[in-house]
């Protein structure tokens, strides 16, 4: 199989072309390879090999993709409509009305080919799957081509005849006084055919319901309402038109330690009064498995503390978020009478004013201003 050309190269433009003159080389391009003015029997595949390379350069999302990867442009660059692999307003616009219907419109009076619809699924990912990211299944149902008749809609052994009302053109010429007007066929409905013998598989849709299953694959760090498109997955085109895109929406299950806030997890751990008070090394969870972190004497509820690095991986970009460790001091319950002596006790010795102070500025600070404002 011959190598496939570059496509600014097939254009004859830079790699840094603007819009306009990327428009300018494909008209010129186009004309010159046009099937009908050119007796070179290879015209008809440069021609459809220039459309395929101003159908992906005039995209900017497609041009950014295969200035990156080339040719290998992981899910592909999907295609137009049209028979020769382009949308028919993206190139009425190049060429305007009345070229672009001298030049085309033969190809695309009736819209022979038709691109498949779109088809969105939801899936849903673990937030261990958000930070290693991976392969993941879904499973849904679609429209496919009938394998009894290759999506014809046709019997088996017949094939779909030429439309004798428009001539095959699958539009009709259609006076209104003065005016002429061109309207779909009403006997073949601007299909250009008609099926005599329908498939009895599909009745001659050309299309039947299948169920399928698919790998999709994961990025890292990627969040709920994120979608990601599988080009050609969709519900299949009809009349040799390209298949549609499938789209998968992200929603990730919650936790049952980590809260996801961006990039960063928060994750609240409870500790008891002497450890905030005298100060602890404690364990805590991370999706990376356990993590020993250092309490301070004298640590507050509510304070927090960061593991650098432990958050989720960022989507766009190296690096990853934060882990962010609340911690909560547990009030003990149900005391045994001793337990509430010793805490009885305690109470006694933050009594005098030096002792309170100490051990619990905040309380003195709150007094303080309490008798102040009463007073």
């Amino acid at each position: 199989m011959a190598e496939k050309q570059d496509y600014y190269e097939l254009l004859g433009v830079a790699r840094d072309v603007d819009a306009e003159a990327l428009k300018k080389a494909f008209r010129k391009k186009a004309m010159q390879l046009h099937p009908d003015r050119n007796a070179d029997p290879d015209a008809e595949e440069q021609f459809k090999a220039v459309n395929e390379a101003y159908a992906v350069l005039s995209d900017p999302e497609k041009r950014a993709r295969y200035d990156r990867f080339g040719h290998d442009a992981p899910g592909g660059f999907g295609g137009g409509q049209g028979p020769f692999g382009f949308d028919p307003d993206t190139v009425r616009d190049v060429f305007g009305g009345d070229l672009f219907e001298q030049l085309f419109g033969a190809f695309f009076r009736g819209g022979r080919a038709r691109h498949g619809r779109d088809l969105q699924v939801p899936m849903t990912v673990t937030l261990d799957e958000v930070a290693r990211g991976g392969d993941r299944s879904v499973t849904f149902t679609r429209r496919g081509a009938c394998d009894t008749c290759d999506g014809s809609g046709a019997a088996p052994g017949t094939r779909p005849v030429r439309c004798d009302t428009c001539g095959g053109m699958g539009q009709v010429r259609v006076r209104a006084g003065f005016v002429a007007m061109l309207q779909a066929c009403p006997d073949c409905r601007g299909q250009g055919t008609r099926i005599t013998s329908p498939c009895p598989a599909c009745r001659g849709a050309g299309q039947v319901s299948e169920e399928v299953t698919l790998k999709v694959p994961v990025p890292p760090g990627i969040a709920t309402g994120h979608k990601l498109r599988l080009d050609g997955e969709g519900h299949a085109g009809q009349d040799a038109g390209l298949a549609g895109d499938l789209y998968v929406q992200i929603e990730v299950e919650p936790h049952p330690f980590f809260e996801r806030r961006g990039d960063d997890l928060v994750c609240e751990v409870p500790i008891s009064f002497p450890q905030a008070a005298l100060g602890a090394t404690i364990e805590v969870p991370t999706l990376d498995g356990k993590a020993r972190v250092k309490v301070p004497s004298g640590t507050q509820s509510g304070k927090t503390l960061r593991l650098r690095g432990k958050g989720l991986p960022l989507v766009r970009g190296r690096g990853a978020g934060d882990q962010l460790v609340k911690l909560q001091i547990e009030t003990p319950q149900n005391l045994t009478a001793k337990q509430r002596e010793l805490l009885e006790a305690f109470e006694d010795t933050l009594e005098a004013d030096e002792g309170a102070t100490a051990a619990a500025p905040r309380r003195k600070g709150f007094l303080e201003k309490l008798k102040e404002l009463f007073d």
